[in-house]
């Protein structure tokens, strides 16, 4: 009877332990942050071959949000980056050239720009449950000269956050985009992005 209770406990530890474990997202460093830079930075349209319709837009907005939320950083309106596209006959659905980041950097007045691409974005139900999934891409650049940073890559389910009797899993694909967001600024906050002179 012990011995059966013994392996019920180490099973139910090694669910939990399971179940709260996370990932992290993997952060590529190919060239340092620029140094003394402000805190203004300009999220870029991003790219979508997720499958969900636009997903790429969707994503755009919550990670503007939650970057907005952070209050490390002034966020340039996606108004103007968009208006900074039309005169520079850029459409959202493409990346900009390095020429053309360059313009934009110096029209905006900033020293960082981010840009990214959704791969993956998945919402349907199964069964009872609701299946979320979120593959992103998203890159950082230097504002003055359109150079590559930082590429940080995430790939989340909803299901990953779940704790004991599937509280915690997140069944929207807005708020699976929206804690992937918060750990990828996270993450950046604290790999040097606070060191902004304000």
């Amino acid at each position: 009877m012990i011995h059966w209770c013994y392996r019920i406990a180490s099973l139910l530890f090694l669910f939990l332990l399971v179940a709260c474990s996370s990932t992290a997202p993997r952060l590529d460093k190919m060239a340092p942050l620029p140094g003394n830079f402000t805190c203004r930075v300009a999220v870029l349209p991003f790219m979508g071959t997720g499958g969900y319709p636009r997903g790429a837009e969707l994503f755009n907005k919550v990670f503007s949000t939650e970057l907005v939320s952070a209050a490390a950083f002034q966020v340039v309106q996606e108004g103007d980056v968009l208006d900074l596209y039309r005169q520079l006959t850029i459409f959202p659905t493409q990346e900009p050239t390095l020429e053309q980041l360059k313009i934009i950097g110096s029209r905006l007045g900033v020293q960082l720009f981010i840009g990214g691409d959704v791969l993956r974005m998945v919402e349907r139900r199964s069964g009872r449950q609701v299946v979320t999934e979120l593959t992103v891409v998203l890159r950082l650049y230097d504002g003055r000269t359109g150079k590559l940073l930082w590429e940080t890559y995430y790939k989340r389910r909803g299901k990953d956050y779940r704790a004991i009797m599937h509280f915690g899993r997140i069944n929207t694909i807005t708020g699976l985009a929206r804690r992937m967001s918060k750990e990828i600024i996270n993450l950046w906050l604290e790999q040097g992005m606070n060191q902004c002179s304000k």
